[in-house]
């Protein structure tokens, strides 16, 4: 079998071989451009602004090279421009049809499994030439026979190549015999070529061609840009301390060249904040479903016209053509029904949904720093952050583009293919003090933290910051948001070991202090009161400015606490002292008013008598309450009757049932027995009439009851406080 299998997938390459008369090749071109980039503006929501010049001598075309997953952004953003007074009049490109629609008027296919027998007998009535050893034999293709044989215990099938030879005889090879294989049909071989190289092509190769058609006299510039996708560009700060002297800032970008071409003396930006951005799939080519409409259903008049005079014609013959006729129609019908069914098939296969991406691109920034890694603990002749302001300065300027900022670099940049860089853009001495710093949801101990203030004119970008001092790292933060001129962050780099805090929490509801009734419902208010003691031991010889993030609760409010420095999002921004040796206790008092709710019409009366003795109950609401309480009473003294007779109605009708139990078993032959038969029968007519008495207390105190609840209803619902 696996011999078997080896001898077709030859023939198969045989056969591929005899199409091809030259070898294919999809290696990717070298760009040969008549243009260079000369800009490049690097963003924060993973696009890239490319901007070419170059020049062109008359009618000219251009020619860039992209790959495919960038032509989307390019059919959305490229422009270009003649600075010389020519025209720009085309721009064509590589078309992107779906491997389906181009493959669509090809009748042959490849097929997946069993490629040679299925690919052969799709050729029928093909001109081919066989060889088998030193014998060919050329002939039209009948079809594939396959042939059952016995092999061993096994039985295995083979298949029979069939052909119509030259001379006319009908001759079948065996296809494991056959050793070169060669089609003799020209459109065929051309068709076979196609569907190969449009399979090839759809797998290997990934440049598309942009061509730009100029039109002008002379010797021109032109200028062409474009946005594709890039790597955001990514921001890393070096912050040296020093007791001396203000705080240096050093900021570096990183930038990823990821394309195939260099970027060599390219005027390069950095632009802040996050644009939106979108793909929109302007480049794979779409075809819309069309329902299919088949022409009986225009001439419908016809039909039934040929209807009628089938009728007609089946009348005037008695009945003897009338079966002929009726045969036909059925036939005709069954025909139009089979082709029905088809065309729904073909329709259906046909009906793809259309893909239309357009996804909201907004970069997330995830940047973790760098271990923590010691500087030579040798001390620099000079501090280090006048060594790096002598060594290193920012070669890039910061600028307002409308609601953005860029960093735009002051000399030209370099950056390889497939390669990076990091550039100077911040240089600066920068405002801020070293602090104490404590967020519960950062870290539960204390914090040695930089408080920066932005005292540039720069935008600072998100990013990991290594602090030094002198020249030992201390510790690793991130600056967690954008910071415009004059904006302020805190940044914690290492936990201090000499200071512990702890946060003490206690919570309780104080008593009810305001009620209001409207509409029949008490509304009762009171305070809930949430307080937080935070704890902290110095126990190092040193003083700190100790800054605290007290989160902030929904609802709740500061009370008996000091004030906030300021309020940030989510939290409570305190600045305090922490003397050294010192213990501080800190505490941050919030309250949020509830209500709870009672209706009256649910309420007891031992509840509304109870409200009625409370002091935030006003008086007005104290009155009518009490008004209340007046029909409550009447409405429980007519439960209260009606309860007593139920209670004696049912004594009673449990006498009157034994009553008639016992006379069951009384002679009424025996006088003794008699007797006490008339005795019971005159108890049971008194019971009847205190039974009668009863029902009609019932009933009175069951109405009584009703009314009492009914004015109850309509004295709550009318009442409301001022």
């Amino acid at each position: 079998m696996k011999q078997r299998v080896i001898v077709l997938v030859g023939l198969v390459a045989l056969l591929i071989s005899g199409v091809f008369s030259k070898p294919m090749s999809y290696a990717q071109d070298k760009d040969e451009s008549q243009t260079k980039i000369r800009k490049i503006v690097l963003y924060k929501h993973g696009m890239g602004y490319f901007e070419r010049e170059g020049k062109v001598n008359g009618n000219a075309t251009i020619t860039l090279s992209f790959k495919t997953a960038q032509m989307k952004d390019l059919l959305t953003s490229l422009f270009a421009i003649d600075l010389d007074g020519g025209q720009i009049r085309t721009v064509g490109y590589d078309s992107k049809d779906p491997i389906d629609k181009q493959l669509e008027n090809i009748l042959i296919r490849v097929p997946q499994g069993a490629a040679l027998t299925q690919f052969l007998a799709q050729l029928k009535g093909a001109r081919i030439e066989v060889k088998i050893g030193d014998d060919t034999t050329r002939g039209h293709i009948l079809g594939i026979e396959p042939v059952q044989q016995k092999v061993d215990d096994s039985i295995l099938t083979a298949y029979k190549l069939v052909l119509l030879g030259e001379d006319g005889a009908i001759k079948p090879f065996n296809l494991l015999e056959i050793t070169s294989m060669k089609l003799l049909d020209e459109p065929i071989q051309k068709d076979l070529k196609r569907i190969l190289d449009i399979y090839l092509k759809s797998k290997y190769t990934d440049r598309k061609t942009v061509q730009i058609e100029t039109r002008g006299k002379g010797e021109r510039n032109i200028l062409i840009g474009y946005l594709i996708e890039m790597p955001i560009w990514k921001t890393s700060y070096r912050l040296i301390l020093n007791d001396k002297e203000k705080p240096f800032l050093q900021g570096w970008a990183i930038l990823e060249n990821p394309t195939d071409e260099d970027w060599d003396d390219v005027q390069m930006s950095f632009v802040a904040c996050n644009p939106i951005s979108f793909k929109l799939d302007l480049y794979t080519s779409y075809y819309p479903p069309r329902p299919t409409i088949h022409l009986s259903s225009l001439i419908p008049t016809i039909g039934n016209l040929f209807k009628a005079n089938q009728l007609a014609r089946e009348g005037a013959s008695g009945g003897s053509a009338g079966g002929r006729y009726g045969t036909k129609g059925e036939s005709y019908r069954r025909q139009r029904l089979a082709k029905k069914a088809e065309d729904k098939g073909i329709y259906r296969e046909k009906n793809k949904n259309m893909r239309y991406e357009m996804e909201m691109d907004e970069s997330k920034m995830n940047s973790l720093g760098a271990p923590m890694a010691s500087m030579p603990m040798a001390a620099p002749r000079k501090p280090l952050s006048q060594l790096l302001t002598s060594s290193i300065s920012a070669i890039a300027t910061g600028t307002n583009i409308g609601e953005l900022f860029s960093y735009e670099a002051k000399t030209p940049i370099t950056v390889k293919r497939h390669k990076a860089a990091m550039v100077p853009i911040i240089t600066e001495k920068i405002a801020g003090d070293k602090i104490l710093y404590y967020r519960s949801n950062i870290s539960p101990r204390l914090m040695n933290a930089f408080y920066l203030t932005n005292s540039t004119d720069l935008t600072l970008e998100t990013g990991p910051v290594t602090l030094f001092e002198g020249s030992t790292s201390v510790g690793e933060g991130l600056m967690r948001k954008s910071l415009g001129a004059g904006m302020k962050e805190i940044i914690p780099y290492a936990i201090e070991t000499g200071c512990s805090i702890e946060p003490i929490y206690k919570s309780n509801n104080q008593p009810v202090h305001k009620a209001k009734l409207t509409n029949g419902v008490l509304e009762l208010k009171q305070y809930r009161i949430n307080e937080v003691t935070y704890k902290c031991i110095n126990k190092t010889g040193k003083s700190h400015t100790f800054y605290l993030d007290h989160p902030k609760a929904g609802g709740y409010k500061l009370i008996e606490t000091k004030k906030a420095e300021e309020e940030i999002e989510g939290y409570y921004r305190f600045k305090t002292k922490l003397d050294a040796g010192d213990t501080l206790e800190f505490k941050v008092k919030e309250q949020m008013e509830t209500a709870s709710h009672v209706y009256l019409r649910n309420t007891s009366l031992d509840q509304i008598r109870f409200y009625i003795n409370q002091s935030y109950i006003s008086d007005n609401v104290k009155d009518f309450l009490k008004e209340l309480t007046v029909i409550m009473s009447d409405v429980a003294k007519q439960q209260r009757t009606y309860n007593e007779a139920n209670a004696e109605y049912r004594r009673l009708a449990e006498d009157q049932n034994r009553f008639r139990q016992n006379m069951r078993t009384l002679s009424t032959n025996n006088p003794t027995e008699r007797a006490l038969r008339e005795k019971y029968v005159k108890k049971m007519d008194q019971v009847e009439e205190k039974i009668g008495q009863l029902r009609g207390i019932m009933l009175e105190s069951q109405d009584k009851k009703r009314e009492l609840e009914q004015t109850l209803i309509k004295k709550i619902q009318g009442f409301e406080e001022d």
